[in-house]
């Protein structure tokens, strides 16, 4: 371990005393001890560990190491350092000049550099990570996270961000990103019937790249692994679920550019939610959207930074947790869905919001379908309680309608079982009856033409641009157009300002004024929105389809004015040891309903395979009687697996005798389908599957395989499209020896990663899916 202390006390003579020193451990290791006194009183105080060693020399070199590091870039530089040193492995030509005598010295260390060269770097100091920009002479800002830096001056150093007013506020350096040694592998799925569309997952296996080359964004100060996961599953219809898909990663990386420092958990939370709401935003408003608002989706979003893992998800969709294999294998759910159907609390919530469920699907409420009690208890304001749209609003009318109801729905007037058993339902039907009559007659008698023109307005369907324009007296003509579009918008506020005028008398003695209020403001938005004339037939159409919870992303029908559905996220988190081998199951659609069970004993064999355990999932789905109703009519999954990087060992009596360890043979068989583009000169024959397909025989191939591996040359001869497939007997499907580099990335981390007999996950390459197998 190795720390530095820069004193901030000077000390005498010209130059920095450095000494270090080497502890031993009583297990037996050793830790090299770096002090230094440096003669620059802004700086502060360092404490970093370094790697335990088990030779006295390589602590002796760790230490020399860290502070050349240090006098020539500083704090910055030695972190670095300490880092790589973790990795570090020192030979015997690089022990052999150490000497330990070199330690016990006042003057600087053999190879570090004078003090002064020190001192005149530090004159314009250079802080760590990137996307600094020059903001005057003397300091740097850096423009995401209004972080500002002195580089020379009195306050060289110093990192400050602006107050209230115009003083600095002085705040802690920037993070120092740690990196653990986790290795991330993702795999993602989706399977369609009846000819829906697939439904989007998206894997950012490295977000400081994708920032920088996609956005120009610098992530410089996350720990790493950073990696970002998406799964969006469409309600309704898949557009949503595109649209989020290809423009999650816009939303989520600024906002991790925004902080320099330490994110903690709640933090990162925040940062999901927000993506979350950003996305639902755009969907409702259609504001760089080029799907219908009507449309929507579940969604789940992932980030792993260093080893914590986050998770955010909203609708129709859960995370578990998949640990061990085989016989040891377990599940553990750490996100469930929430905005179940079959929720009663959640009955309760929509009911009373004017939502009903059909057919499993959630529709605005028809009241002919409900019985008696419900039709007054889910009305949605209180002349839907007490009158049929074809009654007339009067006092007359009230109170007959009133004296029928009574009748049907009074606790007393009820016998026989069912009744003793919902006796409670009618007690609250006949209350909501009493207090909605009185009411009514309270408004009416406050101005009956108002009440009735707030009926009016509470009856208008306002979603559709035909309800909307009726209701305020306006033309209804689609366009897109935006000198019409404004001018169309500023006829519907007035118009609606003025029927608001004509129900103000019911403010005071309206229950459902606001509500009333807010049908207006949703006509105008209605109105206002930009739609081509061709397009708002297909758009209108997805009102008249339900949804299958009661959270989602988009669906605005749903959601104004009255909230049949909400968008209300909820996270979780997980932190990983180090010593991790876990897999995260992203579930949405027909994956999401099944049970832990299931889960645990599909994948059992796949713990380090995450796109065969998607695959598993999907398959499972599709075979489950879940997987019926047209809701669940695709599934889509992400498999997340994290374990301790490096290269697996197998076991000492598994353990085989291989070639270099830069080289490995393999053999393969390639399924290649309908989404390969390119051409091929190595291509045996295309059967031209779809991607689906493919999947679907590369899992089943690779499970077959796994029980019988010596059926691989039969298999490879019967399936693989690669001209290897032709090669006799056991060569079938041999790729001989392979370097490192040969391949393409994907396939030569996979191969490198693997024992030798060991088959690889189910790989997507550019020449199609590989199933491998690595020989010696």
């Amino acid at each position: 371990m190795a720390n530095i202390h820069p004193a901030c006390k000077p000390v005498s003579g010209d130059f920095h005393v450095l000494n270090v020193v080497v502890k031993e451990h009583v297990t037996k290791s050793f830790n090299a001890l770096l002090t230094c006194n440096i003669k620059v009183p802004y700086m502060k105080a360092v404490n970093l560990e370094g790697p335990p060693r088990a030779v006295r020399k390589e602590a002796i070199k760790d230490g020399m190491e860290l502070g050349k590091k240090f006098l020539a870039e500083g704090e910055a530089g030695a972190r670095s350092v300490c880092l790589k040193l973790k990795k570090t492995r020192w030979t015997p030509q690089q022990l052999a000049s150490v000497d330990e005598k070199d330690l016990y010295t006042n003057h600087p260390l053999p190879g570090f550099r004078d003090n002064q060269e020190l001192l005149s770097k530090e004159e314009a100091l250079v802080p760590p990570g990137e996307g600094w920009t020059r903001h005057s002479p003397t300091m740097l800002v850096h423009p995401q996270s209004q972080v500002f830096f002195f580089q020379t001056g009195d306050k060289a150093g110093r990192y400050v961000r602006r107050g209230t007013g115009s003083e600095w506020e002085d705040i802690d350096p920037p993070h120092t990103p740690q990196e653990y040694e986790l290795l991330v592998r993702a795999g993602s799925a989706s399977s369609s019937r009846r000819g829906t569309k697939l439904d989007r997952a998206v894997i950012l296996n490295d977000v400081t790249k994708i920032a920088r080359l996609a956005l120009k964004l610098p992530l410089s100060f996350v720990d790493r692994p950073a990696s970002a996961f998406a799964l969006f599953y469409g309600v309704r219809n898949a557009d949503a679920a595109q649209w989020c898909a290809e423009n999650f990663h816009k939303k989520l990386l600024p906002r991790l550019a925004e902080k320099i420092h330490v994110f903690t958990t709640e933090d990162l939370q925040s940062v999901l939610e927000a993506t979350l709401r950003d996305l639902d935003s755009e969907l409702l408003t259609g504001t760089g959207s080029a799907c219908s608002p009507y449309s929507g989706c579940s969604a789940l979003l992932a980030l792993l930074l260093g080893n914590r893992l986050v998770i955010t998800g909203v609708g129709d969709c859960r995370v578990v947790l998949l640990e061990g294999e085989g016989q040891a294998a377990s599940a553990t759910p750490l996100l469930e869905k929430a905005g179940s159907l079959e929720d009663p609390e959640e009955q309760q919530r929509f009911w009373k919001a004017g939502g009903m469920v059909n057919g499993g699907l959630l529709y605005h409420q028809q009241p002919e379908q409900l019985d008696d009690v419900h039709r007054i208890l889910c009305a949605p304001n209180v002349f839907d309680a007490l009158l049929a749209d074809s009654e007339e609003l009067d006092e007359k009318q009230v109170k007959a309608a009133y004296r029928r109801w009574a009748l049907r729905v009074h606790p007393d007037k009820q016998t026989g079982a069912e009744c003793d058993a919902d006796r409670r339902a009618f007690g609250l039907a006949f209350a909501r009856l009493e207090e909605s009559r009185e009411k009514l007659e309270a408004m009416m008698a406050e101005d009956l033409e108002s009440c009735r023109e707030l009926r009016r307005v509470l009856h208008a369907e306002v979603s559709t641009r035909a309800g909307a324009a009726t209701l305020l007296g306006v033309d209804k003509a689609a366009a897109t157009d935006s000198i019409i579009i404004e001018e169309v918008a500023k006829e519907a506020e007035r118009a609606a300002k003025e029927l608001k005028r004509k129900i103000a008398k019911l403010e005071v003695v309206a229950p459902d004024f606001r509500q009333a209020e807010a049908i207006c403001d949703e006509a105008v938005r209605t109105l206002a929105r930009p739609v081509a004339a061709e397009a708002l037939p297909r758009s209108e159409a997805l009102l008249r389809e339900g949804a299958a919870c009661s959270r989602a992303l988009g669906l605005r029908d749903l959601r104004f004015p009255r909230p049949v559905v909400l968008m209300e996220p909820k996270s979780v988190s997980y932190m990983l040891s180090t010593n991790a081998s876990v897999r995260f199951a992203l579930l949405c659609g027909a994956t999401a309903a099944l049970d832990d069970q299931s889960l645990t004993r599909a994948a059992a064999a796949h713990a380090r395979r995450p796109k065969a355990s998607v695959l598993v999932f999907n398959a499972l789905s599709d075979a489950s009687p879940a997987s019926a109703p047209a809701s669940n009519a695709s599934s889509a999954s992400v498999c997340i697996s994290v374990r301790r990087s490096g290269k697996a060992e197998a076991p000492a009596a598994k353990r085989q005798k291989t070639g270099s360890s830069d080289t490995v043979r393999v053999r393969h068989i390639l399924l290649r389908h309908q989404q390969v583009r390119q051409a091929d000169p190595m291509l045996r024959r295309d059967a031209g599957r779809s991607l689906q397909e493919a999947e679907e025989l590369a899992l089943k191939t690779l499970e077959t395989l796994l029980k019988t591996p010596n059926q691989f040359p039969k298999l490879c001869r019967e399936l693989s499209d690669c001209q290897s497939g032709d090669q006799p007997g056991q060569l079938c499907g041999d790729l001989g020896w392979l370097a490192k580099g040969q391949t393409e990335a994907v396939l030569d981390e996979a191969i490198f990663a693997l024992n030798a007999n060991e088959f690889s996950d189910v790989l997507a390459g550019s020449r199609g899916l590989h199933i491998i197998q690595r020989l010696a």
